[in-house]
């Protein structure tokens, strides 16, 4: 009986053994893949942006005949784009425009990346 205690011992050690080495892959885990990159918000534009924002925030004060036209006339992109320093430091920078209430974050952010990306007007 011993004999037979000893073999059935050897046959479950090399049993173990194997299952253990065979549950040893280098296939165990998932491979890492690298994170996809964001998609590319749309291209931030004067016609598709600025003009609207302008629209609605500034004309009101700034367009020609207003009270507000005689320090900056909103008349187009050629009047943005030629005060834009101004219009950065007042809108995006001090935040003291407009004087109807200020613009969310959301504005904002769109609105000094459109500067930031050389004021595309398409």
């Amino acid at each position: 009986m011993q004999y037979t205690s000893k073999r059935s011992m050897v046959y479950l050690t090399i049993t173990l053994i194997y299952l253990i080495l065979s549950s040893c892959s280098k296939n165990q885990a998932e491979p890492i893949e690298p994170a996809k990159p964001e998609e590319p918000a749309a291209k931030i534009t004067y016609n598709n942006f600025v003009q609207g924002l302008l629209q609605s925030k500034c004309a009101m004060c700034h367009a020609p005949g207003n009270s507000a036209a005689a320090i900056w006339t909103y008349s187009g992109y050629s009047a943005v784009t030629g005060n834009s320093a101004n219009i950065k430091r007042a809108v995006i920078t001090n935040k003291t425009m407009p004087k109807t209430g200020s613009l969310s974050a959301s504005e904002l952010q769109s609105l000094s990346t459109w500067f930031d990306n050389g004021m595309p007007e398409q």
